[in-house]
């Protein structure tokens, strides 16, 4: 197996795996409760309430099966909750979503399924509609299943298989501690367009790299966050995808090792409009000044300074 692809298996473990418990760390300012809150209560009645809401919602985050209930639930009742605990319940449906996955995914994963998937699937279309438009009683049930438990299903190197959908997680962030805020927007990000698919990248160098500079932010912000090693993981991958790309899509060509012009251009505008003191952007500039020195090829020095400063392992 090559380099790139058990970099992206190990992302992929790291971040089923992580959530077990949780911790929630308060960094930053708790976020605006204001919005849906049309329901007015008074100070008193509002924390007895928001703990109702809360204990009622921990039984429905502690079954699989009950996924679409717990949704339910809090679409309709997280504005009661204090952001603390907004934010409790919100990493509890995540680490629910991922307990779960496996599952769902043997459910996708038959021959059978496979082929009636083909013929109604479209990218970016819901489990909800993609279930409308089949009339395989059998399929149709189980997309919508998985559609209402908060998945979506994606596909690659010809299979279909389901993922969290982290855009549903968006209509929380309103109500969460600002970290959490944080990390659904990273998510969701990631989840509307993946980077990358059958070893190749599918969105641009000039995203690749805003996506690492907003995950290296997280890392520095909050340092004590409950996803902290979730964000690190997927950082990770993404430095990786800046400074030797994928197997479909390397930084440098095969044939000639000339760097790819569409790279070049996109990490020469993301220096120039940005001189922080991020670390991330001190290693590219470094990359940068080199290559420019011997013609945007890859040779010995470019070799080097990869290895010692943005190492595979």
């Amino acid at each position: 197996m090559k380099k790139h692809s058990i970099l992206i298996t190990a992302l992929a473990l790291t971040l089923g795996l992580q959530g077990a418990g949780i911790t929630v760390h308060a960094e930053g300012t708790a976020a605006d409760t204001s919005a849906g809150a049309g329901k007015t209560l008074t100070a008193a009645s509002t924390g007895s309430h928001a703990q109702a809401v809360y204990k009622a919602a921990l039984p429905l985050l502690a079954d699989s099966a009950r996924l679409p209930q717990a949704i339910q639930y809090l679409n309709s009742n997280i504005y009661a909750v204090s952001p603390y605990q907004a934010t409790v319940l919100t990493l509890k449906l995540e680490n629910l979503h991922k307990a779960a996955l496996p599952v769902w995914e043997s459910r996708f994963s038959g021959s059978s399924v496979q082929r009636k998937l083909t013929s109604v699937y479209k990218a970016g279309i819901s489990m909800a509609k993609l279930a409308e438009s089949t009339e395989d009683a059998t399929l149709r049930t189980l997309l919508k299943s998985a559609g209402e438990s908060g998945y979506k299903l994606e596909t690659a190197e010809g299979s279909f298989f389901p993922v969290i959908d982290y855009a549903a997680y968006r209509k929380y962030k309103v109500y969460v501690m600002s970290d959490i805020r944080d990390y659904i927007t990273i998510m969701a990000t990631e989840s509307d367009l993946p980077s990358s698919k059958d070893n190749g990248l599918v969105i641009g160098w000039s995203e690749v790299a805003a996506r690492a500079l907003n995950q290296e932010q997280f890392v520095q912000h909050y340092p004590k966050s409950n996803r902290i090693t979730a964000v690190k993981a997927l950082y990770r991958m993404y430095v990786t995808n800046t400074f030797y790309g994928q197997n479909n899509t390397p930084l440098f060509h095969y044939d000639n090792l000339e760097m790819d012009l569409e790279a070049q251009k996109a990490y020469t505008s993301i220096l120039s409009k940005n001189n922080g003191s991020s670390p991330y952007l001190q290693k590219l500039d470094g990359l940068m000044k080199l290559l420019k020195e011997n013609g945007y090829k890859q040779d010995a020095s470019v070799e080097n300074y990869l290895k010692e400063e943005v190492p595979l392992t």
